[in-house]
């Protein structure tokens, strides 16, 4: 490690664990008052992680609740995210007694024989989960663990969760342990509401796909142990309850399956206490620079009660080149474009010489006219108020489109590192090394965001 960098987190963990010696001065409910005005201030300061949280809402909630209501929501999650993790740190400090008073426990009648896998998740004050031991010893506990970036933070958790009793298993090197650990009755803690990267399976979650993790799955197909979820919801100033659900055994699933099902148990614990859950996380962030799955050959798994007609797609807007002989050269790339993935819908933003192309073309959903007389803001409304795209592909740029574009919140913008307007998108495929003609660089561009440009059909 550079010394600039150690040096960077000494001070860091200096600053933390000073942070975490004032928090333990306070009784618990101050804590817990406090680190609701810090998420009430985290609120109101930190505007784009609130925007994140905000989208997320909109998302699971946006057919069922009303703008204001959404608001009101996302502020609450802020709170009771600030006061959860204040109070967490506090609660290290107390008696095993102390806390357990605070916690009213919903468990099933029959206690399990064996070792079995907790689904864990950010779901109210998580850091209780370190303190299972003590509520329920006739178990062993251990839990699938993440190193940290800071090596001596890192050092002092790991230290803190060997005196809870908590062994503590590296992802990337001991799920071996793990699996030998459930088998001799251990329980294993696996946390199953982070996004899961290009290794993961695509499967709905509030009806979107987003990357999700098989390794609870794959620890209870292989050991024959169940799945079991847990949630420690917030239920008062500084009470909580925490809720044992019922078993799932993994007779009849395979790993794909088993975390779709896992993904709609933890929907339905969020939808109990939908502010206690992590919001401003973004768990249905499209992956960069592959945010299609044809290339990588990612895989995407409905499970066979889910009506797809009900999936929120994955928008693609399409910004067409200003000639119809031009527009027609991007047709083979936005064709690989709409087979990238199982939830595309596609738009075009054409000007008025292109759209007798594109309206002949069955690809396309939908069509926004570019129009000369609409002004920039006047279009980017027109953009947001087609749809809440989740990518713009750049076939051809102007400074009025990628403005436009700009202004619409798409999060991620893809286009050519050629001229200022390239400048507005943050996604630029690699130039070529030998230039290429109009149509073969769309299917490069094409090829540059996941699509699979040879296996077209």
């Amino acid at each position: 490690m550079p010394g600039a960098l150690r040096v960077f987190h000494f001070l860091s963990y200096l600053a933390f664990r000073a942070g975490e010696g004032l928090i333990r001065l306070l009784p618990l409910e101050w804590a817990f008052d406090l680190g609701r005005a810090g998420g009430e201030l985290a609120y109101r300061v930190l505007r784009h992680r609130r925007a994140v949280a905000l989208n997320n809402l909109r998302l699971a909630f946006g057919a069922e609740m009303s703008e204001p209501q959404l608001r009101a929501l996302n502020r609450q999650h802020f709170q009771l995210l600030g006061a959860n993790l204040l109070s967490g740190i506090k609660a290290s400090t107390l008696p095993y007694d102390q806390i357990w008073q605070r916690v009213t426990a919903k468990i099933p009648d029959e206690r399990l024989k064996t070792g079995w896998i907790a689904l864990i998740s950010h779901i109210g004050n998580w850091e209780l989960y370190s303190h299972l031991g003590e509520k329920f010893p006739d178990y062993r506990y251990g839990a699938v663990y993440q190193p940290l970036a800071n090596p001596y933070i890192d050092q002092h958790i790991r230290e803190a969760r060997k005196r809870s009793g908590i062994k503590l298993f590296d992802r990337r090197t001991e799920l071996l342990s793990c699996v030998r650990f459930l088998r001799e009755g251990g329980v294993v803690g696996v946390l199953v509401d982070q996004r899961a990267g290009y290794a993961g399976v695509w499967t709905p979650l509030f009806r979107r796909l987003t990357s999700s993790s098989t390794l609870a799955a794959t620890f209870s197909i292989r050991s024959g142990l169940p799945v079991v979820p847990l949630a420690i919801n917030t239920c008062g100033r500084a009470r909580w309850k925490l809720t044992i659900s019922d078993p799932v055994y993994p007779e009849g699933y395979d790993a794909e399956l088993l975390t779709a099902e896992i993904n709609r148990l933890l929907e339905q614990q969020i939808r109990r206490e939908p502010a206690d859950w992590l919001w401003a996380h973004k768990r249905w962030k499209p992956l960069r620079p592959h945010f299609l799955f044809a290339r990588d050959q990612r895989r995407a798994f409905f499970p066979p009660n889910f009506d797809q007609a009900t999936l929120d797609r994955f928008r693609i807007l399409v910004i067409s080149p200003e000639s119809a002989d031009e527009a027609r050269k991007t047709f083979a790339a936005v064709s690989a474009i709409q087979q990238g993935r199982p939830d595309t819908l596609l738009s075009v933003l054409a000007p008025t010489a292109a759209l007798d192309v594109w309206k002949a073309n069955s690809m396309i959903d939908s069509i926004i006219d570019l129009g000369n007389e609409d002004s920039v803001g006047g279009l980017a409304s027109k953009i947001r108020n087609c749809a809440r795209f989740d990518a713009a592909i750049f076939f051809a740029s102007s400074w009025k489109t990628a403005l436009a574009v700009w202004r619409a919140g798409i999060p991620v913008r893809v286009g050519r590192r050629f001229g200022a307007t390239s400048l507005l998108c943050n996604q630029h495929p690699i130039e070529p090394a030998q230039p290429l003609d109009s149509e073969r660089m769309n299917l490069h561009i094409a090829h540059s965001v996941g699509a699979n440009v040879n296996a077209l059909t």
